[in-house]
């Protein structure tokens, strides 16, 4: 599994925004469910959105910090194997006048929201903080209570070094689920048997077609030709190979099979691996945990893992096992 660094993880977007009428009927609004949801925890956001605890006879209260946090997403990491359930988006709201807040958007890991190690000038900004270090517990309590208002939609995955938001992200998930549900009935039927080679041979036949389709569609550069600003979809060639977007290209696959009912045998990764170690995809990584090769290669100068194509054997190995099936 490749760990992610939680100083990666946490992105952040800060800007200032007026205080009109909309942005104070939706923040107040907000506030009051999130309100509603900390009051068994004596904790509320009040009027000038500073975090307050109460004291159990509600006769004293403490300022915890002097910023509001709206939760927006659920974060989730998926590692290349599995996807973790990773952290909360939030934005946070401080008062920099009566006319205008100062509002952070920023992507926080479950171990800086445990930590509290994101609340420094570092990584967050100095108008943004706890009145005492001990008072953090408080606002940990505080974020992952009012988590409870984000939306099921609402969700960003961490996927090779990037983030995939709302509709892409739940999209992503589904697929997972839905390959993970595969894998497991794919188990439970064959817990004594291996994949025969007949089983790969038509994975990698349907696979390799509908790859050759995809080429078809895009727009093919000249390795390493960076993309203009309009070219939505690309990938590059030369003489002698082809270079994929690798998470591109197997989101398309994965709709085309969906589309026109066909469903894998093999674990995509064990599929990777059985075309590398046939020759039509490049490899120069080897998966820790599996041991499979790695057909997400990086190739410098691309920035993006790319499926390395070997563009003679591709077309010879679609040729001779399409004959055989």
């Amino acid at each position: 599994m490749e760990e992610y660094q939680s100083e990666d993880f946490i992105e952040k977007y800060v800007e200032k925004v007026k205080k009109d009428f909309l942005i104070e009927i939706r923040l107040n609004d907000l506030r009051t469910k999130i309100n509603r949801i900390l009051q068994k925890e004596n904790l509320y956001f009040d009027d000038e959105t500073y975090l307050v605890l109460q004291s159990e006879t509600k006769e004293t209260e403490t300022r915890i910090c002097n910023f509001f946090v709206l939760p927006t997403h659920s974060l989730y990491f998926d590692d290349g194997e599995k996807i973790h359930e990773a952290g909360i988006a939030v934005e946070l709201y401080s008062q920099l006048s009566d006319e205008k807040y100062k509002r952070i958007l920023v992507n926080l890991s479950d171990e800086a929201i445990e930590k509290g190690n994101w609340l420094t000038a570092a990584f967050i900004d100095r108008d943004f903080f706890v009145y005492k270090p001990d008072l953090y517990r408080h606002l940990r309590i505080a974020i992952k209570l009012s988590s409870r208002i984000i939306k099921k939609e609402a969700k960003k995955v961490f996927y090779n070094e990037e983030w995939l938001e709302d509709d892409d992200a739940v999209e992503h998930i589904s697929e997972y689920k839905r390959s993970q549900e595969m894998l497991s009935l794919k188990r439970s039927n064959n817990q004594n048997e291996k994949e025969t080679h007949g089983n790969e041979d038509i994975d990698a036949v349907q696979f390799l077609a509908a790859q050759k389709q995809y080429i078809s569609e895009i727009t093919l550069l000249s390795f390493p030709e960076k993309p203009s600003d309009e070219t939505n979809e690309w990938g590059w060639e030369d003489n002698d190979y082809y270079y994929l977007v690798y998470s591109k290209t197997w989101s398309w696959i994965r709709a085309h099979f969906n589309r026109n009912g066909f469903k894998l045998i093999l674990d995509e990764k064990d599929l990777d691996h059985y075309l590398i170690e046939a020759g039509v995809f490049e490899s120069n990584e080897v998966r820790a945990k599996s041991k499979l090769k790695r057909a997400d290669r990086k190739t410098p100068p691309l920035s993006k893992r790319v499926f390395m194509i070997n563009k003679a054997r591709f077309n010879e190995f679609l040729s001779e096992k399409r004959s055989g099936i």
